[in-house]
């Protein structure tokens, strides 16, 4: 986020808004391809960490031992890593191919040519192999629970997608080596990532050792997780091509700047979740009233954080963006800002009853909804955007997040009982306060700020009490400690089959 806070006035000024708002649809563009891997990366964690718990459990500590577990690990990732990475050349190929028919989708004006457009496009087509291939080395290593080596990789690559292209600026202001410079911090990710996982498991360089190990439980759950990974970023992104197709690109970017800066806050709720769901897995059949203490745990936290940020929103959003980007610009985004902030907040909320779902094996349940959920708003999505521009997507966007959040809630009691009453008190109070945000936004001005702000701290001293009260994050705490590895915990279930494990990030 710091980063993205310094380059992106910066980017701005030099490439100006037009090529700008076309940077942001091809960030959205890698975004979405770099998840077209069939569902195997997440499904990889799962069946490698499985693995490592059966050879930590059969193992009799010796030389030879160690070897053949490191075999058997390798005899799964490898081939999954090889597929991953001939999946990511053929969807970089199609890129590369449809790179022209792109091209003429950009509704640019003058200073920026079709022609750069497409060589930008045929550069960014060669991120996406190295973006699966790093996805898959990823996996292995939050299999064996090295998430330091991977935060410090993941946050330098993050910092280079946004610092990198300042250093083309002086030379060029064409998007082609500027895409260039974003792939160059991508590869050095790889380099990153291979060194990790090689030496965490070596035989992944010595394809003999592969052997021919059964990939059935990880295409079992791969499936699942496929259609979660290709829905999902479709809603998360099917916005900004939307109104593309509707308004000119740089009016693109008053919607797709506060997005992408709001977004990052999902960064808290997702670390959140990947603490929980081991934890979650883990208790589900020996202590299923735990899973009622996590969500009140998890579920209240997040309310609290994110009550917090959206009154941060309301009282400085626009000042911040005026000094941040500008009058001009605060004034065109300033209200987009604000909206896409109740959709952040529900988005956030439905990250903990998300991983509890999946935590007991039903993947299958989000992927579903997932998909009953895309046409409706896709089409929502469209009515709003044609009438209302960047204020329409995000009036789409924060009411699917908050339909979202309440269906998960809804269906959560169903999977993990135990949790119903918990899910309800979070719902109720994650509707109001999205109300008081509605109520603000609808009165506007002052008076509208104020009451805002009165609803959003009614609702906050109610989660305050409660966290206060039951001290549930503390009583977490212990087990979160003592918990066994991820590697270690039974296999979760999909309609009641029992498969090589299930977890995911909410897009």
């Amino acid at each position: 986020m710091a980063a993205a806070l310094l380059s992106i006035p910066w980017l701005i000024s030099a490439v100006g808004m037009e090529r700008f708002g076309a940077l942001t649809l091809i960030w959205a563009l890698l975004g979405y391809l770099g998840v077209l891997d069939l569902g195997l990366g997440r499904s990889l964690v799962q069946v490698v960490a499985d693995r490592i718990g059966h050879g930590a459990e059969h193992a009799s500590g010796s030389a030879d031992s160690s070897a053949n577990s490191s075999a058997n690990t390798a005899g799964i990732a490898g081939p999954a890593i090889a597929l991953m990475g001939a999946i990511g050349l053929l969807t970089g190929g199609v890129v590369a191919l449809g790179a022209g028919l792109l091209a003429d989708r950009f509704q640019l004006e003058t200073g920026t040519s079709p022609e750069e457009i497409r060589n930008s496009l045929l550069v960014a087509a060669a991120i996406v192999p190295i973006a699966l291939v790093s996805a898959g080395l990823r996996g292995v290593l939050e299999a064996h629970q090295r998430f330091r080596p991977i935060s410090l990789v993941r946050m330098t690559v993050g910092v280079l997608n946004y610092l990198s292209p300042l250093c083309v600026l002086p030379f060029s202001q064409s998007l082609v080596p500027v895409i260039a410079a974003i792939a160059v911090g991508r590869f050095i990710g790889l380099v990153g990532y291979g060194i990790l996982a090689v030496r965490q498991l070596p035989d992944l360089l010595r394809p003999g050792r592969w052997g021919r190990p059964s990939l059935r439980g990880l295409f079992t759950m791969s499936a699942w997780m496929m259609l979660n990974n290709l829905v999902g970023p479709a809603m998360l992104y099917a916005d900004r091509f939307i109104l593309l197709s509707l308004v000119p690109a740089a009016m693109v970017a008053f919607y797709t700047t506060p997005f992408e800066l709001l977004s990052r806050l999902m960064v808290i709720p997702g670390a959140l979740s990947l603490a929980l769901f081991p934890l979650a897995s883990s208790l589900f059949r020996r202590d299923p009233p735990a899973l009622g203490r996590i969500l009140d745990a998890g579920g209240h936290l997040t309310l609290a954080v994110f009550l917090v940020m959206q009154a941060a929103t309301i009282v400085g959003g626009e000042t911040a963006l005026e000094l941040w980007l500008g009058p001009a610009f605060a004034a065109n985004s300033a209200s987009v800002l604000s909206i896409l902030m109740l959709g952040v907040f529900f988005n956030a909320t439905a990250y903990v009853p998300n991983t509890l779902i999946q935590s007991v094996g039903r993947v299958d349940v989000t992927a579903r909804l997932q998909m009953a959920e895309l046409p409706v708003y896709l089409g929502v999505l469209w009515l709003l955007a044609e009438r209302y521009g960047a204020v329409g997507a995000a009036v789409a966007w924060s009411l699917r997040t908050a339909v979202d959040c309440g269906l998960l809630l809804v269906l959560l009691p169903r999977l993990a009982p135990g949790t119903g009453a918990v899910a309800l008190t979070i719902g109720l109070r994650a509707l109001l306060a999205g109300a008081a945000g509605l109520a603000g936004l609808l009165v506007g001005g002052p008076v509208g700020a104020a009451i805002s702000l009165t609803g959003l701290l009614a609702v906050g001293l109610g989660v305050a009490g409660r966290l206060l009260r039951t001290r549930s994050w503390e009583k977490l705490a212990a087990p979160l400690r003592k918990t066994r590895p991820a590697a270690a915990l039974p296999a979760p279930m999909i309609d009641g089959r029992a498969i090589d494990g299930a977890a995911t990030d909410r897009p």
